[in-house]
């Protein structure tokens, strides 16, 4: 069902504490950054994924049931995705891919409580009127319990694994590698990274700087192997504990000393927060100190990394994930926000603005993915969220 008549368009300013007024045609303010905030579907979808699925060069959008064609977002349907509890459906995070090869791009999608990984079949332009998109099995992964996914190329051969994140501590922390099967199909595989050792919240990044990509997670991280990361376990490092982090956990060099930082979000309380990566022990165990950068909002699950201000710089995106816990998490009915934050490595603060602002449940929140796109080509990158108080398109004006 959509209501989008419950939420009107919006025009925002982007300074600091600015407030969200309705989309008229008033002038830009000069010099200082505008928005457009579009629903297009309220459900409780919480995945999504931005690119061009029917080859005409334009980018598109899929979110749960349904994929959006450029240039008007005219709403198609993908799939049918199950519903369960009161307020979730099984796609916890959603990645395009062109999986069988073909030219066009498929759809991957994680669920929460499910083994089953599965692709829908792209039919390409002549068949997108005939209905659903053809379901694949790509692995039965054996675990529940999901947090969520990524598509991520951890080991820099140029093709991505799918790599799941969970709650549960007991859950392995395995990597999916996409395969072919004996007849050609597409496949999957397993490699455990560690038989258990899994928690809430994800990144990847080079922690120790020897230029491989580790796995950081809610206890700690796995640091890849030298040599055939697929081929053994990887070494686990307890050097820090990120309560309910973020997907992702952010892995960046803040301050340019040559280490990198981390930047992650308490995805089910207050907490904005970045951990400044110092000298290590002389046995080579990280160390680290614990900054705060914002403690005004809750659930900040799902984070970004990218320039939406064209300084040439990236910002920190991300905002509050409505009803994460289906309304039990503390401030769950608080304002409902997505946001951006200018580093300034000067002085080693951040600067906050608002991209929304909206009662509880009345406007974009972040749901699990955070994707930057400029769909329309304007110069300017746009940012398109999902969640439970609708899907939406946070369309970037400029200045």
């Amino acid at each position: 069902m959509k209501l989008s008549h419950l939420f009107p368009m919006i025009l925002m300013t982007v300074i600091p504490q600015c407030v969200a007024g309705q989309d008229t045609p008033a002038r830009k303010p000069t010099g200082r950054q505008t928005w457009r905030v579009q629903l297009l579907h309220r459900d409780f979808n919480e995945g999504i994924a931005v690119g061009d699925i029917d080859g005409d060069g334009l980018a598109d959008i899929t979110a749960g049931d349904f994929w959006y064609h450029a240039p008007d977002f005219k709403q198609r349907r993908l799939r049918a995705v199950e519903p369960f509890r009161d307020d979730y459906t099984q796609n916890n995070s959603e990645h395009l891919y062109d999986v069988d090869g073909d030219g066009d791009l498929d759809v991957i999608s994680g669920g929460y409580t499910t083994t089953i990984v599965n692709w829908y079949e792209n039919p390409g332009p002549d068949h997108f009127d005939d209905g659903l998109w053809k379901t694949h099995l790509l692995l039965d992964t054996g675990t529940t319990r999901n947090e969520a996914t990524f598509l991520h190329d951890i080991n820099a051969d140029g093709t991505p694994e799918f790599i799941e994140n969970s709650w549960d501590k007991q859950n392995p922390m395995q990597i999916l590698r996409l395969t072919k099967s004996a007849s050609g199909a597409p496949s999957a595989s397993k490699h455990l990274v560690s038989e258990v050792g899994n928690g809430h919240g994800m990144g990847f990044g080079d922690v120790n700087g020897d230029g491989r990509e580790d796995i950081l997670f809610q206890g700690g991280w796995y640091e890849q192997p030298e040599s055939k990361p697929f081929a053994s376990r990887w070494p686990y490092h307890h050097d820090f504990d990120l309560p309910h982090a973020s997907c992702p956990i952010l892995v960046v060099d803040l301050n340019a000393d040559g280490r990198n930082d981390i930047i992650w979000a308490d995805g089910h309380s207050y907490g904005l927060y970045w951990h400044e990566q110092l000298t290590p022990q002389a046995d080579g165990t990280t160390t680290w100190r614990q900054h705060l950068i914002d403690k005004k909002f809750s659930q900040g699950h799902a984070l970004a990394w990218d320039d939406v201000d064209n300084d040439g710089q990236p910002e920190l995106i991300t905002g509050k994930r409505y009803h994460a816990h289906s309304g039990r998490d503390v401030g769950a009915e608080d304002e409902i926000t997505v946001q951006f934050y200018d580093w300034n490595p000067g002085n080693g603060t951040w600067k906050k603005n608002f991209i929304s602002k909206a009662p509880a449940g009345q406007g974009p929140g972040i749901g699990l993915q955070i994707r930057v796109h400029d769909l329309d080509g304007n110069g300017w990158k746009d940012v398109i969220v999902p969640g439970k108080s609708g899907t939406h398109i946070l369309w970037n004006e400029g200045r």
